[in-house]
């Protein structure tokens, strides 16, 4: 379909597969079962953005408050909480400073 290649798997056949919510064409590859749209735009998030969403997290504000003020989504704000989760250190086989007495 007019010179078009699956960007997953660089096959041809290509046919239309509706539309996006931005309003661009959607296309599939019958090869792969890739679905993908032409020149994807990417919203990326700024740093200070970033760090304005970690400020609020130490502010006890509701997670949907924090997308609403800041202007990021959910989705993203699940992948961002999921990331600092991992960076954060769990030793669950740390003694205990003190026992209790019986």
């Amino acid at each position: 379909m007019n010179g078009l290649e699956c960007p997953q798997c660089g096959a041809v056949r290509i046919v239309k597969n509706g539309h996006a919510h931005t309003g661009k064409q959607r296309y599939l590859c019958r090869f792969c079962g890739h679905q993908f749209t032409l020149g994807p735009i990417w919203h990326r998030i700024s740093a200070e953005t970033i760090a304005l969403v970690d400020r609020l997290l130490t502010e006890r504000i509701s997670h949907r408050g924090i997308c609403r003020v800041t202007g990021v989504s959910r989705s993203w704000f699940r992948l961002h909480l999921q990331q600092l989760t991992r960076s954060v250190p769990h030793d669950f086989d740390a003694p205990a400073s003190s026992a209790k007495k019986a």
